[in-house]
């Protein structure tokens, strides 16, 4: 969006994404976290179990050059709106998948979270008292960050292939693979 791109962010009903109750700090009665990650974005609520809230992101979809999204595992796919649910009405989307622990492997049907991120790949393990001590979580959440410019290096690369061919692809991260 700090480029320029319309970025309409979708949130759930009936509370919205969990960063605009993130207080402290704020700015007036908004948490300062939700401004600052959605600068520059518009913002739509839709209820995705609903025939209507279905519907509308059907049709946006089908025009958008980039989905993203973070469901649980299989929830997306549940909801109608897996990438091949997609590619149909749109084959030159770009469709993002970030989760936990990726599609395949053992944990693949596990949700995950930065700190559990962090514990297993064992950046805890550093980042605590010292030799001995107990680990620590690192200040920033750093396999959320990592695993957001993954995701965007895989959409920029993502988007080089669609102009040159037209078509769009699919592409995936992981917290863990992030935190690796």
């Amino acid at each position: 969006a700090d480029m320029g791109a319309d970025i309409i962010k979708i949130e759930r009903t009936p509370h919205g994404d969990d960063t605009r109750r993130m207080i402290p700090p704020s700015v007036g009665d908004e948490a300062a976290s939700f401004l600052m990650m959605n600068r520059n974005k518009r913002g739509l609520v839709l209820d995705l179990k609903t025939e209507g809230g279905r519907t509308i992101l059907k049709r946006l979809a089908a025009k958008t050059d980039v989905l993203v999204e973070n469901f649980g595992p299989g929830v997306i796919e549940r909801l109608g709106f897996g990438y091949e649910d997609l590619k149909p009405d749109n084959p030159g989307l770009i469709y993002c998948s970030l989760s936990g622990f990726g599609r395949t492997g053992p944990y693949k049907d596990r949700r995950g979270f930065d700190l559990v991120a962090q514990a297993m790949s064992g950046i805890m393990s550093f980042t605590g008292a010292g030799p001995g001590g107990p680990p620590a979580k690192c200040g920033p959440p750093l396999s959320d960050i990592t695993a957001g410019i993954l995701a965007a290096l895989g959409i920029v690369a993502a988007y080089a292939h669609r102009l040159k061919t037209g078509e769009g692809q699919w592409v995936e991260t992981s917290l863990f693979e992030a935190a690796l």
